[in-house]
C-alpha cells in the first residue's frame, strides 16, 4: 500500500471512530443558547437535514397561564412527538418580553424536578436554560417525550416569553434523519 493509501486509511478510520462519540456527546452536553428566541440558533445548526418545523410532528408548551401571578409556581411541560422518534432532546428558556433594556434576560426562575431535566447558562450567565439530560432522551411513551419542570413567576410585572427548541430523534448517533421543532409562548401578569 502506498504511503497517501495508508495515511487516508488512518485518516477515515481515525475520524469515523471518533465521529460517533461526538455525536452522543450532544444527547447529554446540550450547547446553551439553542431556543431560536431572540435570535438564537435551534438544534438545527447540526441537525439540518430536514425542514424545521416538520408537520408531521410537533412541539407544545403547556401549563403557561394566560395571566400569571407574580412569584407564583407553576408546572410546565414540554412536549414533542413525531411518529418513529427513537430518542428525543430539548432546549427552553424564560425571558423577559419587550423592548426594554432587560428584553431577553431570565424572566422569573426554572427548575427541574427529576434527573430529566437539568439547568445550563450561557456563556454571559445572562441566561438560564432547562434541557434534557441523558436520562432524559429516553421515550415518554412510543412517538413522544415529555419534560416537567417549575417555573416560579418574577415578582415584578413583566412580560415574559418562553422559547423551546427540541429534536425529534431517529437514535442513530447521527445528526442525520432528524427533526428539529420549536415553539413560543407568552404570559403577562395579572
Amino acid at each position: 500500500m502506498s504511503r497517501s493509501k495508508t495515511f487516508l486509511t488512518l485518516v477515515a478510520a481515525t475520524l469515523s471512530s471518533a465521529l460517533p462519540i461526538a455525536l452522543i456527546a450532544s444527547a447529554s452536553g446540550v450547547a446553551p443558547a439553542r431556543t431560536g428566541g431572540f435570535g438564537e440558533m435551534t438544534c438545527q445548526q447540526c441537525h439540518w437535514e430536514n425542514p424545521i418545523n416538520e408537520p408531521s410532528g410537533g412541539l407544545r408548551i403547556t401549563g403557561i397561564p394566560d395571566a400569571y401571578t407574580p412569584g407564583e409556581q407553576y408546572l410546565i411541560t414540554v412536549t414533542v412527538a413525531r411518529a418513529g422518534v427513537g430518542r428525543a432532546g430539548f432546549q427552553l428558556s424564560a425571558r423577559e418580553d419587550g423592548i426594554n433594556m432587560n428584553s431577553g434576560s431570565d424572566a422569573g426562575a426554572l427548575r427541574p424536578l427529576d434527573a430529566f431535566v437539568e439547568r445550563a447558562q450561557d456563556d454571559a450567565k445572562r441566561v438560564t436554560y432547562l434541557q434534557h439530560t441523558r436520562a432524559g432522551t429516553e421515550l415518554t411513551i412510543p412517538g413522544t417525550a415529555s419534560w416537567r419542570f417549575e417555573w416560579t413567576a418574577p415578582d415584578t410585572a413583566i412580560p415574559v416569553v418562553f422559547h423551546a427548541a427540541a429534536n425529534a430523534a431517529n437514535d442513530d448517533a447521527s445528526p442525520l434523519g432528524d427533526f428539529i421543532y420549536t415553539a413560543v409562548a407568552r404570559t403577562i401578569p395579572q
